[in-house]
């Protein structure tokens, strides 16, 4: 898949997650401390919207919490850190030209 323009930069407010589409998928999209990660926003275990939960980006490891049942992804690599939960999210690539937002699927070229 080719890089989809999701957003602009200026619509993503420093640590605080949106959802956007690309294709068919709900993507959870942040921006904390100069990065940008994205990963799928429905938990594995049973489809919360992760955009809802709780981010932690402190530390060398940044995550998401679950709002439903507290299950914990890891927003670098999707995995799932915190059960119930067991499966990774989808996780993409970002990245920013001329003030806009652009993701796709991690591992393509």
């Amino acid at each position: 898949m080719d890089w989809v323009e999701v957003t602009n930069v200026a619509d993503i407010s420093e640590g605080r997650p949106i959802r956007v589409a690309v294709e068919d998928e709900q993507v959870f999209l942040l921006r904390a401390a100069g990065e940008h990660f994205a990963i799928g926003n429905q938990c594995t275990h049973q489809g919360a919207a992760l955009d809802r939960g709780i981010v932690k980006i402190s530390g060398s490891v940044r995550t998401v919490t679950c709002p439903a049942h507290g299950s914990m992804f890891n927003l670098e690599t999707g995995k799932a850190m915190r059960p119930p939960a067991t499966k990774p999210v989808p996780v993409y690539d970002a990245k920013i030209e001329d003030g806009r937002v652009f993701v796709r699927p991690r591992g393509e070229t």
